[in-house]
């Protein structure tokens, strides 16, 4: 038999009630930080995926 000091964590997340508004727990509070601070960070800036893989491949080569 195994004793624990701490309360077992939940495995499944419990879903939400109809009412709640904002983040229910730590994990959703740092992915609503993360969402506003990208949202707040001002304009996109406007690239392709073309461009992108360049600059991935550019940084994968300069690691090697």
């Amino acid at each position: 038999m195994t004793t624990s000091n701490t309360p077992a964590a939940a495995k499944f997340l419990m879903p939400r009630d109809d009412d709640a508004l904002g983040p229910q727990n730590e994990a959703e509070s740092r992915l609503y930080e993360l969402v506003m601070e990208g949202v707040n960070s001002g304009p996109s800036v406007k690239t392709s995926v073309a461009e992108l893989t360049k600059e991935l491949r550019a940084r994968v080569h300069n690691k090697r």
